[in-house]
């Protein structure tokens, strides 16, 4: 068992779509460009801020809805998840990479920065050929309105790929942690 959930479907097209017009306004427009390493963030919820707050603008409550849809099937799937310490959604961010570039770092999401942290989760808001790599699972594909959520342990050591077609990709990011 590897821990790792797909859900696809949590967002249309259009929510995709409306999330990615809502983020990008919020990104630096007049960033250097010799200094852009091509890879752009707004974050949307930080540590300790009401998510529900922050996912008050109509084209994000989408998102939130995609999360907790996420949250739930995780934990239909993985019950086990119920006798822990009590988690929640802690941080979120939405992400951008330039065609070109993408996440090449091996990683996990749990650090003595961030000792909380006990799931991950990404949602694809663009359609792309490249993937998020696990170390020692298989590949998932990105793909809009596709979400995945997984351990934020060295278990799940992952990073992305490549866009091999060339095309802009966005992604919302996020963690739960004890609370």
């Amino acid at each position: 068992m590897n821990f790792i959930k797909i859900h696809d479907n949590l967002l249309t097209k259009k929510e995709c779509d409306d999330v990615i017009k809502h983020c990008n306004i919020r990104l630096e427009p007049d960033r250097n460009k010799e200094d852009f390493t091509g890879y752009d963030y707004c974050d949307i919820m930080d540590t300790g801020e009401d998510h529900v707050k922050c996912f008050s603008p109509v084209p994000l409550r989408p998102a939130l809805r995609a999360m907790e849809t996420l949250k739930n099937s995780y934990i239909k799937s993985f019950p086990e998840t119920n006798i822990i310490d009590r988690w929640g959604l802690d941080y979120v961010r939405f992400k951008y990479w330039e065609p070109g570039y993408y996440f090449s770092d091996w990683h996990s999401e749990h650090s003595s920065n961030c000792p909380t942290r006990v799931m991950s989760f990404l949602i694809y808001l663009s359609d792309n050929d490249s993937q998020t790599e696990f170390m020692r699972y298989r590949n998932v594909r990105t793909k809009a309105g596709r979400g995945i959520m997984f351990p934020a342990y060295f278990t799940h050591t992952h990073r992305g790929s490549i866009c091999k077609k060339g095309l802009d990709r966005y992604i919302i990011s996020g963690y739960y942690s004890f609370i």
